[in-house]
């Protein structure tokens, strides 16, 4: 048995039975991480001796049969900009290379407490705020199934350490799909979760107002549940079976170009929840991806201007990119930002007034296949060519919203890489999305990394 394939929930069971301990697991987790991070590159920060520590003391506490939690002695990974009390957080930017917070972030806090064992730090892009893992201080992070390939981003690092076995949980963030995208890419459940679902202290300066939460990445349903328990605010409700379900469906959106094995493969997903005995109807997107771009850069240019006024001399060292958005931003009016914000709001009163018809909707995660490690996004979608935000149409207006959305993988593609598939429904429905992948046996589909 290869202890580090195994889900958060496969590891609990092995401990209760004493088959194994945490030290194990661990021990297993970390000589995996020395076989494949020198390729995928997705741990950027590794607290070894902090880790055993923390395994030796759940490894104790199975034996006595007093465990904190069904987590106690799960190795998980933390991306890099989320704060680790006593472990660097370098935001993925040469500013904050040796930055080393006093305090965990809640999320990290909670975990902790339950007995879960952060092993380290993912990859993520420069203020994580691209939809590709790369960045001037670590380099960039590859795909699990094809290491010249782009896992995406920003929580490529954590979906890529996760895949390849390096832990059975990941926490990242999501400010515009950064945990469905890369999750998607590299073929595990991604939740991204709620405005207010999981409380948020301690940490960066939030770039787009309240738009990043908290995501989950997991390699199983019931982990993601057991994360979302331990982290999460929102109460678990009793939903509707499938067959009373209402949910839409969207997959074209006006000339936006999607690749056809992805489009191929979401009439299949309509087509496995319309099994479940649901209602699935395809309806006019409610949303225009063009429109969410604009949004979410109307808050982020100006956050970022925000921090690049803190950084002194050290704004020298930011990429172009980021140094190019701290000046649009810094060009933006009070006014304009406030236009911004009040467009916001009217976007969420939209969906929820959406969401009084529907129960949920479903569409692909991203429009494109994962393209080369060395491009920032891919230049050409069926053979036409996009702009950097073409593969991201499916995602940006959940975070707008503050909706839920979770990925789930679903399928491959023709050359084996994967595919997911997305579920977005209301404010406070994250255990309703999850509930709604388990009746979908979506678990059985996941392919499992075992090279």
């Amino acid at each position: 048995m290869k202890l580090w394939c195994l889900t958060a929930g496969e590891l609990v069971a092995g401990y209760g039975a004493h088959e194994f301990d945490p030290v194990e697991a661990l021990k297993a987790c970390l000589e995996r991480l020395d076989s494949v991070n020198p390729t995928l590159n997705a741990i950027v920060t590794v607290d070894r001796n902090g880790a055993m520590q923390a395994a030796a003391e759940a490894a104790r506490r199975w034996r006595s049969g007093t465990p904190l939690s069904q987590l106690d002695g799960v190795p998980f990974t933390v991306k890099d900009n989320l704060f680790v009390k006593g472990m660097r957080a370098t935001w993925g930017s040469r500013a904050y290379e040796n930055f080393v917070p006093e305090q965990d972030d809640l999320s990290v806090a909670k975990l902790r407490s339950a007995g879960a064992i952060i092993l380290g730090k993912s990859n993520t892009p420069e203020f994580a705020l691209a939809g590709h893992t790369n960045n001037l201080l670590f380099g960039s992070t590859s795909n699990p199934w094809a290491p010249e390939l782009s896992p995406g981003g920003s929580s490529g690092g954590a979906a890529s350490a996760l895949v390849a076995g390096i832990a059975p949980l990941a926490l990242g963030t999501d400010a515009g799909g950064s945990t469905r995208r890369p999750a998607s890419h590299c073929g595990c459940i991604g939740l991204r979760t709620s405005l207010g679902a999981v409380p948020r202290r301690y940490g960066f300066p939030a770039l787009a107002d309240d738009l990043q939460t908290i995501g989950l990445l997991t390699r199983s349903i019931g982990d993601a549940k057991l994360m979302l328990e331990h982290v999460g605010a929102v109460t678990p409700r009793q939903t509707r079976g499938p067959a009373q379900l209402k949910i839409a469906a969207v997959c074209d959106i006006g000339g936006h170009p999607v690749d056809h094995e992805i489009r191929r493969a979401f009439a299949a997903f309509a087509d496995a929840v319309r099994t479940l005995g649901a209602s699935v109807i395809e309806v006019e997107p409610p949303f225009d991806p063009d429109q969410s771009t604009a949004l979410f850069m109307g808050l982020a240019a100006p956050g970022v201007a925000r921090v690049a006024t803190t950084l002194g001399d050290a704004i020298g060292s930011l990429t172009d990119a980021i140094k190019a958005l701290a000046k649009e931003g810094g060009g933006r009016s009070a006014e304009d930002y406030i236009r911004t914000m009040d467009a916001v709001r009217a976007f969420r009163w939209e969906f929820a007034d959406f969401f009084a018809e529907w129960d949920f909707l479903i569409l692909p995660t991203a429009a494109a296949l994962p393209w080369p490690r060395s491009e920032a996004a891919p230049g050409a979608i069926n053979g036409q060519t996009v702009g950097p935000r073409a593969s991201a149409i499916y995602t940006t207006f959940a975070n707008i919203a503050g909706l839920p959305g979770l990925s789930v993988p679903f399928t491959t593609s023709a050359n084996g890489l994967p595919i997911g598939m997305q579920i977005v429904g209301r404010i406070g429905s994250d255990h309703a999305l999850l509930n709604l992948a388990e009746h979908l046996a979506l678990d059985a589909r996941q392919p499992r990394f075992t090279e």
